[in-house]
């Protein structure tokens, strides 16, 4: 009998380390899926962002009881809609151990009132094999709560994700800088996986609501600023506090690389502003950081390209006809390019024309272009001699096109989109996304009926064609 009993308790030991149950699940959120989602669903239905440009590779996220810090979280949660992520790694710091080391969670599941999210191992196995003192310790996973108050945020919003858990419980800034390489380097090493990484952490605790917002608002503008090594002496100064600033160094340190390092505040709040205890309040902070774009050209051909369209306008209006610019010396204008060059006159459009599909060189394209934008634009009287000195010209570059197989790959406000199905296609610039704030789903069913003339849902058929391209545009 006692064997048996010894071996239930070493198979539920062994149980335990494959799946790590809620621990404040009851306590700081609800504990079944109808209250839970009903408290989300309030939260979100409270968020009310309009940049449609927004597409995290970083959040810094609270973890309070959800009724104090859960609206101020919803705000980073709500941009990952529509988001192709399909690996999170999570940064938390552990309220209740300080063992000089880095614990990933090696199971197989964290679990949740919505039910068990799978653990990348592949990734975790990695991140455990690069130094000794990174390893999974189970025990530091199962009572903290700074990981797991984000996982019904990221349930609420998206499907088939993993995750990686990490929870840091040493202050060696030489291991946490160990840990941010390694993170960047797995980034690096798997393009073609979407990563999303979350930092979880409050801000000042228990000081009154005044001496809490001047600290808070330090901590905040240093983050913005890309001041990360003031923030790190006003932390240790206690001048600022995050009780996750050791997750949130290494967080940094991978944004540094990944981000277009242009942070941005989504929300702020205390305690008091739900309790109206003014007197001893925690701070909550949403912060973003915006995944780099892809940058097709330098700053020297930009210029040069303009500098052809300008002139190519000009020789037109002088000789009457279109005259090939000389090759560059800038080997990428030489290549085959779509391109769009459009003039405005006092800010208003006076021109557009372009071409989808790479012809000819960027820089004869370019001329092309120029030349038909100035008098070749059904909607517009030809350009007059006297205007050329008015205009404004943007020239906008084009990606080569590539086909994917999952339209929520699709991200808004940075890719094109080419839909095409038989003989119909349409096309909608990554402008489109911006200039109206269009949806993922409102966004593809137009182009699908407005610009192709195929039925609304035409986007999720097999049998139809998406391509997607991005966009560098500039002006003078």
């Amino acid at each position: 009998m006692r064997k048996i009993w010894i071996a239930c308790i070493l198979l539920s030991s062994i149980l335990m380390a494959q799946i790590r149950k809620p621990a404040v699940a009851g306590q700081w959120y609800p504990n079944n899926v109808e209250d839970l989602t009903q408290i989300l669903n309030s939260f979100f239905n409270n968020v009310h962002l309009t940049d449609p440009t927004d597409e995290p590779i970083g959040i810094i996220s609270p973890h309070a009881g959800f009724a104090y810090s859960g609206q101020v979280a919803a705000h980073g949660y709500s941009l990952i809609q529509n988001k192709p992520y399909d690996t999170i790694i999570l940064l938390g710091s552990s309220h209740h151990f300080m063992k000089n080391e880095i614990s990933v969670y090696n199971g197989q599941f964290y679990e949740t009132p919505y039910g068990k999210i799978p653990i990348d191992k592949k990734i975790a196995e990695r991140l455990i094999k690069s130094d000794k003192r990174i390893l999974f310790e189970p025990k530091i996973h199962k009572p903290e709560h700074s990981i797991e108050a984000q996982l019904p945020f990221l349930q609420y919003k998206l499907n088939n994700f993993k995750i990686v858990p990490i929870l840091t419980s040493s202050n060696d800034l030489s291991l946490l800088d160990i840990l941010a390489k390694e993170l960047y380097e797995i980034v690096q090493q798997n393009s073609s996986r979407e990563f999303l990484f979350v930092c979880s952490t409050d801000m000042s605790h228990y000081h009154t609501d005044k001496i809490a917002r001047r600290k808070d608002s330090l901590t905040i503008d240093l983050i913005l600023q890309n001041r990360w090594n003031q923030l790190k002496k006003n932390i240790l100064t206690g001048k600022c506090e995050l009780c996750g600033y050791y997750a949130l160094y290494s967080f940094l340190n991978v944004m540094k690389h990944l981000s277009d390092n242009n942070a941005k505040l989504l929300k702020y709040a205390n305690s008091g502003d739900i309790s109206g205890n003014k007197l001893k309040v925690v701070g909550y902070s949403s912060i973003i950081f915006n995944k780099k774009k892809e940058k097709i050209m330098e700053k020297n051909e930009q210029i040069e390209l303009l500098k052809i369209a300008r002139n190519s306008i000009a020789n037109y209006l002088k000789n009457k006809t279109r005259t090939t610019p000389q090759k560059p010396d800038q080997k990428f204008l030489s290549k085959e390019r779509a391109v769009f060059v459009t003039l405005h006159k006092h800010g208003k459009l006076r021109g557009c024309i372009g071409h989808m599909q790479a012809k000819m060189p960027l820089y004869k394209a370019v001329a092309e272009m120029a030349v038909s934008a100035a008098f070749e634009d059904p909607r517009f009287s030809v350009l007059k001699r006297e205007e050329l000195e008015q205009i404004e010209i943007e020239i906008s570059v084009l990606s080569p096109m590539q086909r994917i197989h999952d339209y929520k790959k699709i991200r808004m406000g940075i890719d094109g989109v080419l839909v095409k199905k038989g003989f119909r296609s349409g096309v909608y610039l990554p402008q489109v996304a911006e200039e109206t704030g269009w949806d993922q789903d409102t966004f593809l069913r137009s182009l699908c009926m407005s610009k192709a003339g195929l039925s609304g849902d035409s986007y999720k058929d097999p049998a139809t064609e998406l391509y997607v391209f991005q966009v560098e545009k500039f002006s003078e």
